[in-house]
C-alpha cells in the first residue's frame, strides 16, 4: 500500500472516532426514549434478534414485512442481557460512532475528486457536524442509513466514471445495503440511472447516448431492464407497492401538481437554512457547473450522482410529506444529501478560480422560493421530523411575526448571492472561499450544538427529562422474571380520556422490558379478534397457548382473567403464571374493550369450574362499579344466583359489592349486570385518540373483577 494510502486512512479513520467519542458525550446523555412509536419498533426488532438468533424481522414472535433490518440487527449487539437501561446507554454509544463513520466515505468522495488531504478531513468532519446529527440520540435508522447513504453515493460515483460492469455490480451491491439500511434509498436505483443516462449524454450527445450506453454498460442496460420490466408486471398486477415492505404505503397515490412543488422548494429552503445559506449556494453552484462535457471525468461523475440524488431525493420525500405528512416541512427524510453539498463546497473552497454566477443564482433562487413560504412554526422542544425548525423561535423573535420573518429569510439569499456576486468582480476567489468555509465550519457545529441543547432543555414527549433514567422505575417485569423470562402482556385501554396517558404506560412497560416479547387481546391493532373470542365459551379454554411461561393483566381490566398464579402487582399491573394449557377463571361479555357496559345491553360475567372439580363450589366475586354520569344517580341490578342485589350508584361515585355464586362441576356460573341509565362519554379508546366529543353511550363502568381463591363445597346448586 503506498503511503498515501496509509496516511490518508489513518487520518480519516483517527478523526472518525475522535467525532464518535466526542459526539457520544452527547449521546449517552440520553436516558429515555424521546420518538415513539419509532424507537420502540427498532428496539423489538433488535431485542429479538439477540434473543433468537434469526436475522429475520419479528415482533410478538411474528414475522413483519420489514425491509430495513440492518440497523436491528447492528443493535442486537448491545441488547440481549435483560438490563435494558444498560443496552439503551450502550445502544446510544454506538448510535454516535455508527454516524460518525459516515465521515469516511464523505472524505473518500472528496480525493477521488483531486480535493487536498487537509480539506477532505474538514469535509469528512463538518459532515458529522451538522444540526440532523442530534438524531444519534435515538433508536433510529438514520444512524445506519446516513453512512450507508454515503458509501452509495461514493459507489455509484465509482461506476459512473469507471464505465465496466464489475463497478455497477459493485454499486448494486452498495445500493441494496443502503436500502437495508433505509428502504427510503431504494431511490438510488432511479439515481444510478438517471447518473449513467446524464453521463452518457454529456460524454457524447443525445442522440450518442444510447449507442455509448450499448457500448460500454451492456450488461447495465440489460439488467434495468429487466428490473424495469418487474416493476412494471408488479405494478400492472396491483402489487408495486409491496415491493417497500413495510413501506408499500408510500408508494400509493402519487401525484405531481403545485403544492407539490412548493412543498420541494421549502424542503430546498430548509436544507439551505440548515447549512447557513451560503455554504448551500457555493455548494450546489460547484455541482451545477460540473454537468458539463468539459469537466473532468470524476468531477463529471460525482457531479452527476450528487445532483441526481438530491433531485430525486427532494421529490421523493417532498411527494411523502405532502400525502403523509401534512404537508409539512420535514427535513429529517432530507438530510442524508447534506454531505453532497458539502463535498461540493469542499471541491469550490479548492478551486483557484471564481464559479461562473450563473450556477450560484439557481440554489440561491431556489431556496428564496422557499422560504416565502416555509412554515416557522416554533416548537417547545426538538422537533424530530424538521431539526431545523430548531431556529424557527428564534427568527420569530428577530422579525417579529411570521411575513417579517419569510421577508428576512428571502433578504438573506439575496445578501449571500449579491455579496458573492460583488466580490467575484473585486476580489480573487481565494479569501472568500476561505470565508465560505470559515463560516460552515463555525455555524454547522453550533447548529448542532443548539439541537442538542433544545433535546436537553425540554422534558420529552413522555413528560420526562430524556436525561432521566426509568429503567429502575418501569424495569420491574425484567427484575421478576429474569433476562430468560418470556412475557405475554394483555393490553388494556389506560388512562380513559386522557389517551395518550394510555400508550405511554405500554411503551413504557415494553421498551423498558426485554422479557415482554409476545401481546394479546390488543384490540387497537385493526384484525385482533375479541377477547372473549380467544376461549371457548363453554369450558373458558384458550383457543391457543403462546409460549411465554408468564402473562402480564393490568389491575383495573375487567374482560377476563386467566387461572393461575399471582406472583407480583407493581404500577398497577400484576404478573400472573398462568396453568397451561390457558384457561380463563371468568369471562366478560357486553362491555367496552375499557370496561364500559354497553346501553340497555346485560353484562354477563361467566366463571368456570376449575379442572377436576367434581362437586358444586361457592365462589365469591367482588364487583366495583363507577356511575360516569355527572349528574344523576345509576341504578344497577346485579343477578348471581344465590343472592340477587339491586341499588342505586351516586354520581361520578364506585361501588363495591361482594357477591356469592355456585359453579357446578364441568360448566359455569353466570353473573349479570343491568342498567336502565345511558350516559355519554368519550369515544371507544381502541379505536384512536378521543375527539373530545362525549359521543359514545354507555351504562356503568366495571373498575374491579376479582375471584377470591377461597371455595365452599357444596352438595347442589340452588335453583
Amino acid at each position: 500500500m503506498r503511503p498515501r494510502s496509509l496516511l490518508d486512512g489513518a487520518s480519516i479513520v483517527g478523526v472518525a472516532l475522535a467525532l464518535g467519542w466526542i459526539l457520544s458525550l452527547a449521546t449517552t446523555r440520553v436516558k429515555n426514549w424521546f420518538v415513539m412509536t419509532d424507537e420502540l419498533y427498532y428496539e423489538r426488532l433488535a431485542v429479538s434478534v439477540a434473543q433468537t438468533g434469526s436475522l429475520l424481522p419479528r415482533l410478538h414472535g411474528e414475522v413483519v414485512s420489514n425491509v430495513n433490518q440492518l440497523y436491528p440487527v447492528l443493535l442486537s449487539t448491545v441488547y440481549g442481557d435483560g438490563d435494558v437501561a444498560a443496552s439503551l446507554e450502550a445502544a446510544h454509544r454506538l448510535n454516535a460512532f455508527l454516524i460518525a463513520s459516515a465521515a469516511i466515505p464523505v472524505f473518500l468522495l472528496a480525493r477521488r475528486i483531486g480535493i487536498g488531504l487537509f480539506v477532505s478531513l474538514w469535509v469528512g468532519a463538518l459532515s458529522v457536524a451538522v444540526p440532523w446529527i442530534v438524531l444519534s440520540s435515538f433508536l433510529l435508522t438514520e444512524n445506519v442509513a446516513y453512512p450507508m447513504f454515503c458509501w452509495a453515493l461514493l459507489a455509484l460515483a465509482y461506476a459512473v466514471e469507471r464505465r465496466r460492469w464489475t463497478f455497477d455490480l459493485l454499486a448494486l451491491a452498495a445500493i441494496g445495503g443502503a436500502v437495508l439500511a433505509r428502504t427510503q434509498f431504494v431511490v438510488l436505483l432511479a439515481v444510478f440511472l438517471v447518473s449513467v443516462v446524464l453521463d452518457a449524454i454529456l460524454e457524447t450527445s443525445w442522440r450518442g447516448a444510447p449507442r455509448e450506453l450499448w457500448r460500454t454498460r451492456r450488461p447495465f442496460v440489460v439488467l434495468s431492464g429487466v428490473l424495469l420490466l418487474v416493476i412494471v408486471a408488479a405494478i400492472a398486477v396491483g402489487e408495486g407497492s409491496k415491493l417497500l415492505g413495510s413501506y408499500s404505503v408510500t408508494a400509493e397515490n402519487v401525484r405531481i401538481d403545485f403544492d407539490l412543488v412548493q412543498l420541494a422548494f421549502e424542503h430546498v429552503a430548509a436544507l439551505a437554512l440548515g447549512l447557513a445559506i451560503l455554504p448551500f449556494i457555493v455548494g450546489c453552484a460547484w455541482l451545477i457547473d460540473r454537468l458539463r462535457p468539459s469537466a473532468s471525468p470524476r468531477e463529471r461523475a460525482f457531479a452527476v450522482v450528487g445532483t441526481a440524488a438530491l433531485v430525486l431525493v427532494l421529490v421523493q420525500v417532498s411527494s411523502f410529506n405532502q400525502r403523509f405528512g401534512a404537508g409539512l416541512v420535514k427535513d429529517r427524510y432530507l438530510f442524508y444529501v447534506v454531505p453532497i453539498v458539502l463535498v461540493g463546497l469542499a471541491a469550490a473552497v479548492s478551486e483557484r478560480r471564481w464559479p461562473r454566477w450563473w450556477p450560484l443564482a439557481i440554489p440561491a433562487a431556489a431556496a428564496a422560493v422557499g422560504f416565502v413560504s416555509i412554515p416557522v412554526t416554533p416548537y417547545e422542544k426538538l422537533n424530530v421530523d424538521s431539526v431545523v425548525a430548531i431556529l424557527n423561535r428564534d427568527l420569530l423573535e428577530l422579525a417579529t411575526t411570521t411575513r417579517w420573518t419569510h421577508v428576512l429569510l428571502v433578504l438573506s439569499v439575496v445578501v449571500a448571492l449579491q455579496a458573492l456576486l460583488l466580490a467575484r468582480a473585486f476580489l480573487p476567489w481565494r479569501p472568500v472561499a476561505v470565508t465560505v468555509a470559515v463560516l460552515a465550519s463555525v455555524a454547522l457545529p453550533l447548529e448542532a450544538v443548539y439541537a442538542f441543547d433544545r433535546l436537553f432543555a425540554v422534558n420529552g414527549t413522555n413528560g420526562l427529562p430524556v436525561t432521566l433514567d426509568q429503567g429502575g422505575v418501569f424495569g420491574w417485569v425484567d427484575r421478576l422474571v429474569g433476562s430468560k423470562g418470556r412475557v405475554t402482556v394483555v393490553k388494556y385501554p389506560v388512562g380513559g380520556q386522557d389517551w395518550w396517558s394510555g400508550q405511554g404506560y405500554w411503551w413504557d412497560l415494553e421498551f423498558w422490558n426485554e422479557s415482554v416479547v409476545e401481546t394479546v387481546a390488543d384490540e387497537a391493532v385493526p384484525g385482533t379478534p375479541a377477547w372473549a373470542e380467544l376461549f371457548d365459551r363453554r369450558t373458558g379454554k384458550a383457543r391457543e397457548t403462546p409460549d411465554s411461561r408468564y402473562a402480564l393483566f393490568y389491575g383495573y381490566d375487567a374482560r377476563f382473567r386467566l387461572a393461575g398464579i399471582q406472583h407480583q402487582f407493581e404500577r398497577d399491573a400484576y404478573i400472573v403464571e398462568p396453568e397451561r394449557p390457558w384457561r380463563a377463571d371468568w369471562i366478560t361479555r357486553g362491555i367496552w374493550p375499557d370496561g364500559y357496559t354497553r346501553p340497555h345491553t346485560p353484562t354477563t360475567i361467566t366463571v368456570y369450574a376449575k379442572p377436576g372439580q367434581t362437586t358444586p363450589l361457592r365462589r365469591f366475586l367482588t364487583i366495583e362499579a363507577s356511575n360516569p354520569d355527572p349528574v344523576d344517580p345509576r341504578r344497577v341490578s346485579i343477578t348471581s344466583g344465590p343472592v340477587d342485589w339491586s341499588g342505586t350508584i351516586a354520581p361520578q361515585q364506585s361501588l363495591r359489592q361482594q357477591l356469592q355464586l355456585c359453579v357446578p362441576p364441568a360448566g359455569s356460573a353466570t353473573v349479570r349486570l343491568a342498567t336502565p341509565g345511558v350516559t355519554g362519554v368519550y369515544r371507544d379508546p381502541t379505536v384512536g385518540p378521543p375527539t373530545g366529543v362525549s359521543d359514545r353511550p354507555v351504562g356503568i363502568q366495571l373498575r374491579t373483577v376479582a375471584l377470591a381463591d377461597e371455595t365452599e363445597p357444596l352438595k347442589r346448586c340452588p335453583v
